[in-house]
């Protein structure tokens, strides 16, 4: 059975995925050089907030799951299907937006459904929450 601790980070390494997908999957939709050097910027972060999960999970002993195939295409599908008549930058900002204020709560969730997780993790997910809040902000000035 899987700790809180454990859980926890598995969460991490999985939103922390999710940014990093959606952002690739974007970034070739888009000329607009101020919103691309963003997500740039952005996925940067998630790349080292997710190694940093991955690293804890090591420690611990346990292996990193990430994004199920499945999730990923579903998220793929969404991202096609929302941007096949639109690819504005306002409309991929609202979309960032939005994805950035889920992760978020995603993370308040994980630090109230895993409250034996250790510090280490859930000062992690913390990090990850205010980044992603920030992010939201951020994603709504493009808007």
């Amino acid at each position: 059975m899987q700790s809180d601790n454990e859980k926890m980070l598995q969460e991490i390494v999985q939103n922390t995925e999710m940014g990093k997908n959606t952002l690739d999957e974007l970034m070739g939709l888009t000329r607009d050089q101020p919103l691309k050097d963003e997500m740039m910027r952005q996925k940067r972060e998630y790349r080292r907030i997710n190694q940093a999960a991955h690293t804890a999970l090591e420690a611990i002993g346990a292996q990193a799951q990430g994004q199920s195939a499945a999730a990923r295409m579903s998220v793929s599908m969404g991202i096609r299907t929302r941007t096949m008549l639109d690819k504005s930058t306002r409309n991929l900002a609202t979309m960032l937006a939005e994805g950035s204020g889920q992760g978020a709560m995603d993370c308040k969730r994980a630090e109230r459904d895993y409250p034996e997780a250790s510090p280490g993790a859930r000062k992690l997910c913390r990090e990850l929450g205010d980044f992603q809040a920030q992010a939201e902000s951020t994603w709504r000035e493009f808007i």
